[in-house]
């Protein structure tokens, strides 16, 4: 099969469709189908790149792409049997692409991996604006694809085609992977060695984690490994509280994060909001444990193998119960949840993507 894919996500940048689509690419290659990539520049994965600008307002690491003449070009005459769109957007024109697909008879599918409803809320807290945000989201992102039918993919866990289009419910689920050979299971921690690994940005809810981490600083150390929006203000909220044992390590390598996971006692995330939550399932491959807050992707992925692990964010006692427990089954937790992360790969993911392109491909015919 002959692939496009156009994706503003791609290496270096570090977010969890980055790590999706970039196994995707690879896998696809590794079976034998012929993948072109559109993307950034500076993205090796891209045999072909788009100008593009940072987004300085939410994350200077993601790139918002523009579209070529080479780009339209290469859909009418390149022979593709599918033209993957990684997260649409006005920007991208992604309507016209749309429509020369289908004047084409090429397949076409699109992808949304980011719950913007909710990313948004967090950055805009003027309501009036908010709803124009949505209402603009709505009608240029997710209007155009219902209404020309072109086939959606999306976690499963994915909110926004619920929430803006009318309680939406159709579309392809991606399954998700894990590559458990980087990600190796490692006996070498460090007892009373917290880690959080991601984003340091509003939807993170890192400033509540600061605050539970103040209620045991005089037996932990806590390592955030990461960048982002609020980093300046995470790191002076830190020294008005006087918290001691807290590290700031930065940015980290993708194929580096895995000795920090290794290194630590337990993960901890305090984020209310996400699609999947990759770093959770990082961490436990790693075999590190994962403290978790009670959010609805959290609850269907973890809660029946870990359901000690969960708290209410906003209980100290149930996270300091959730931290005990950890404590009192170091070696159990470790080894169960190795297990549990093997039972994804990104083999697997990339064949039912695959099934979803034939499935695509079959129901144009």
């Amino acid at each position: 099969m002959k692939i496009l894919i156009l994706s503003e996500y791609l290496h270096p940048q570090t977010s969890g469709i980055t790590i999706r689509i970039e196994y995707y690419i690879k896998y696809l290659r590794k079976f034998g189908h012929e993948v072109i990539v559109y993307g950034p520049k500076d993205c090796p994965t891209a045999n072909r790149t788009l100008f593009s600008i940072p987004c300085y307002f939410f994350n200077k690491d993601m790139r918002i792409c523009f579209p070529s003449l080479q780009l339209y070009r290469d859909i009418l005459f390149g022979n593709y049997q599918m033209v993957h769109i990684v997260g649409p957007n006005i920007f991208l024109f992604t309507i016209f692409i749309y429509l020369l697909c289908l004047l084409m008879k090429i397949n076409i599918c699109t992808s949304y991996h980011t719950n913007a409803y909710e990313f948004v809320r967090l950055y805009i807290k003027n309501p009036y604006v908010f709803q124009l945000m949505t209402n603009y989201g709505y009608y240029t992102n997710y209007y155009p694809t219902i209404r020309l039918k072109i086939p959606i993919l999306h976690p499963e866990n994915y909110t926004d085609l619920k929430i803006l289009c009318n309680n939406f419910n159709k579309g392809n689920v991606l399954s998700t992977g894990i590559d458990t050979q980087l990600f190796s299971f490692s006996k070498n921690f460090l007892r009373n060695k917290l880690i959080y690994i991601g984003r340091i940005a509003p939807e993170k809810n890192l400033f509540r984690l600061i605050d539970l981490f103040s209620l045991i600083q005089s037996d932990y150390t806590l390592d955030i490994v990461g960048f982002g929006s609020v980093e300046t203000q995470l790191k002076d909220y830190v020294r008005k509280k006087n918290i001691e044992h807290i590290r700031f390590i930065g940015r980290i390598p993708y194929d580096q994060l895995y000795k920090y996971y290794q290194s630590g006692h337990a993960f901890l995330c305090t984020s209310l909001h996400e699609s999947y939550g990759f770093t959770l399932l990082e961490s436990l491959s790693c075999g590190t444990p994962i403290i978790y807050p009670k959010c609805e992707v959290f609850r269907k992925l973890y809660q029946k193998d870990f359901p000690q692990l969960e708290f209410d964010v906003d209980d100290d006692e149930q996270f300091l119960n959730a931290l005990t427990y950890v404590q009192e089954n170091t070696d159990e937790l470790r080894e169960l949840s190795r297990k549990y992360a093997e039972k994804y790969s990104w083999e697997k993911s990339t064949e039912d993507l695959l099934d979803i392109y034939q499935h695509i491909s079959l129901s144009n015919k």
